[in-house]
């Protein structure tokens, strides 16, 4: 279900950017973005008792608190939605949809949105009082771009007519935030372990010796590199390739050679001429081709039957990796950047080549996969 709904929701994204041009008011913006998205999540906008435009909650002269539409659970308003003009959306608005989430207590989810950017808030800290930060925030421009993460398709799923559940939005809120949270110190814990991680981690593993200084700075290395490994079996694991324990790394264990056509993966670097020395930052960029491409190929068996094809060489002034062919199945040249963008790629193309300079191996993912299918394609 999910799969069929992250489609429907790309293809509507596309709609919605190539019509957000034109919606040069906040009347446009309603019409031709606002309201086919909540037709999107399965409400009726012609239903008076389901979809309520221009929605009061006024108890007084002085305090008038409006949302441009409410949509009702049997007739009661749930959920509340304020809109503004494409582009226009700032914080100074969240104001009026905080009066009205506030006056009326069976509201749990409040919307705000300028028709592609949709912010969700609920009332995580106290019962009935909006927050001031949304739980999930859905960019339609990038979703038109299919880049929705699982965390935000659930949030959406969840909002849906028949899934929507006043009684749970602000407990799924507080989950995603607690998510997040944890997300952010286990990154942050395995990537740079402190001492504190280290020792627990210690414990945990039953590791022998005393605790002193000195093992907690030897273990800290260890325990960044068993992060990665443990990553790249769970990356292997959602792609169905779980078995293929050749390809998880194993902190700084060197396996005797073994041919492309025993493992059907890529083949490290060979060197070419005298005094050649593979540096640590090429090796870590083999690495990342040997790991990341079974992630990239996503279950395509012929593609992944391709991969003990893919090699490289590394050359005193610059490291390529090829496909069958040097020269004519070249994927891309590497060369150790400078300053803060420390990897330098070149991907060929179909006229001239594409130059990647970048901190973060992720971001040569499309030219990587785009280009080693190509290199299939071409050679078989």
């Amino acid at each position: 279900m999910s799969d069929d709904f992250r489609a429907s929701l790309i293809a509507h994204a596309r709609i919605a950017i190539d019509r957000s041009g034109r919606a040069a008011t906040e009347a446009a913006t309603n019409q031709y973005l606002v309201l086919p998205f909540i037709q999107f999540l399965g409400y009726d906008p012609l239903d008076p008792d389901e979809v309520v435009p221009e929605s009061h909650a006024s108890f007084s002269d002085k305090f008038k608190n409006r949302v441009d539409y409410a949509i009702c659970q049997a007739g009661t308003p749930v959920i509340a939605i304020e809109c503004k003009k494409v582009g226009a959306l700032s914080e100074v608005n969240r104001g009026e949809l905080k009066g009205y989430f506030n006056a009326v207590p069976t509201v749990k989810l409040g919307i705000l949105t300028d028709g592609l950017v949709y912010q969700l808030y609920t009332d995580t800290g106290l019962e009935n009082m909006m927050d001031d930060q949304p739980f999930a925030i859905l960019n339609l421009a990038d979703v038109a771009e299919e880049r929705v993460s699982d965390t935000e398709l659930d949030a959406l799923l969840r909002v849906r007519k028949g899934t929507f559940n006043p009684a749970n939005v602000g407990s799924d809120a507080r989950r995603k935030i607690y998510v997040g949270a944890y997300m952010d110190a286990l990154d942050k814990a395995l990537s740079d372990p402190d001492e504190r991680f280290v020792r627990t981690l210690l414990e945990m593993a039953n590791i022998e010796g005393r605790r002193t200084t000195k093992m907690v700075e030897e273990h800290a290395p260890i325990v960044r590199e068993a992060a990665q490994a443990l990553l790249d079996r769970k990356i292997l694991a959602r792609v169905g390739f779980a078995e293929r324990t050749d390809l998880v790394r194993v902190p700084d264990v060197v396996a005797a050679p073994v041919s492309a056509a025993e493992t059907g993966e890529p083949t490290p670097a060979a060197t070419s001429g005298t005094g050649v020395v593979t540096t640590d930052v090429e090796m870590r960029v083999w690495d990342y081709v040997r790991t990341r491409l079974p992630f990239l190929i996503a279950g395509d068996e012929e593609l992944f039957a391709k991969l003990g094809n893919v090699s490289s060489v590394d050359y005193k002034t610059v490291y390529c990796v090829f496909y069958r062919q040097e020269r004519k199945g070249r994927i891309f040249n590497f060369w150790e950047g400078r300053g803060p963008a420390p990897y330098r790629f070149e991907f060929p193309a179909a006229e001239g080549s594409v130059s990647v300079e970048t901190d973060n191996l992720a971001d040569i993912d499309a030219h990587l996969l785009a280009t080693y299918r190509r290199r299939v394609e071409e050679m078989g």
